[in-house]
């Protein structure tokens, strides 16, 4: 009988060991996250903090990179502070270029130990975005009443003097008419030269080269004139109303077309460095200017690869056009052509 309860309570010992020991496996691996602000707008850096509580040593951690952030949300530095063998901290500086409410997803941190691999994620952060744009409207103003003025003669008599001096100029203009030899036969057709958008961008691109900045508002006129560049270039050849549209609607209608993704990263990233000075109050520097006219640069180049076909069928399309108003110009001009003949 004592045997028995020996075994019994044994066998209970075990149990409550075993699971024990599977509910510490399943919490020992703990991430949690800590985010700095609650609202953002255009060009704001924050923090970012992403704390990791392990249960052992293991042979490597992998923290989220930038794919995992989302195209609003750029990583700007990251530090590591391993506190202990147990307990890893990852600070990032983040920059936001959204212009809306974004969030930050759930972020997967990886820990490997040999061939096996334990995920764990992170919460998701909803972060709204904070426009910087005056909504306030100006009231208006009343409309002044009429004033009558009071009736007078002498524009009457002006406008017969006018009237009377524009007759005699009539006359002659017409006399002088009629003693000048006739009229040379009309003009030739001059056809309307062909605009090629990469050289119209390329073109602005080297005035920008040669830009000043004297003052602070150099710095913003220099970067609506080198995003109104790469705009007209994608309205003249795409056919985008990009002048009226938002950075992220061209970017969408540019992966829609599947663009070059060269061409789309270099164009997000000028536009968004516009963007910022335009909207955030952002001031940037001559050396930064420098490098977002040097990443217009070499989109010119990738768009010289991709889009010579098409801006030679464009070229193609004008040059069928003018030679169908050549035809029709001298089809309409011929008859007086005969008649100016047989006088």
């Amino acid at each position: 009988m004592v045997k028995h309860k020996i075994s019994t309570w044994f066998h209970a010992a075990v149990l409550l060991v075993v699971f024990w020991v599977a509910h510490s496996g399943l919490q020992a691996q703990h991430v949690t996250e800590y985010v700095q602000v609650d609202s953002l707008t255009v060009g704001d850096s924050f923090s970012y903090k992403i704390t990791l509580n392990k249960d052992q040593v293991y042979d490597r951690v992998l923290f989220p990179d930038s794919s995992n952030f989302g195209d609003a949300i750029e990583i700007r530095s990251r530090q590591h502070f391993k506190v202990t063998d147990f307990k890893d901290s990852l600070v990032y500086r983040l920059q936001y270029f959204g212009t809306e409410d974004t969030q930050i997803p759930a972020l997967p941190v990886a820990l490997l130990a040999g061939n096996d691999t334990t995920t764990v994620y992170t919460n998701p952060v909803s972060i709204s975005f904070k426009s910087v744009l005056q909504s306030e409207e100006e009231a208006f103003r009343p409309l002044k009443p009429i004033f009558d003025f009071a009736r007078a003669w002498w524009p009457y008599i002006a406008g017969l003097i006018v009237l009377a001096l524009f007759g005699w100029y009539l006359y002659r203009l017409y006399q002088q008419k009629s003693l000048e030899p006739k009229p040379e036969p009309r003009p030739e057709f001059q056809p309307t030269p062909f605009v090629d958008p990469l050289a119209q961008l390329e073109n602005s691109l080297k005035q920008l080269r040669s830009f000043t900045f004297e003052e602070e508002e150099d710095f913003k006129q220099f970067y609506i004139n080198l995003g109104d560049a790469i705009r007209t270039y994608f309205e003249d050849l795409y056919k985008i109303p990009a002048l009226e549209s938002t950075s992220r609607e061209i970017i969408q209608a540019l992966e829609r077309r599947m663009a070059d993704e060269r061409m789309i990263n270099q164009t997000r990233k000028v536009l968004q460095q516009a963007d910022m000075v335009k909207f955030a109050k952002f001031q940037p520097t001559e050396e930064q200017a420098e490098v977002s006219l040097s990443v217009a640069e070499e989109f010119v180049k990738v768009a010289r690869n991709n889009d010579g076909p098409r801006i030679e069928q464009m070229r193609r399309q004008h040059q069928s056009r003018m030679e169908e108003q050549r035809r029709a110009y001298e089809e309409e001009t011929e008859p007086e052509s005969k008649e100016l003949q047989n006088a």
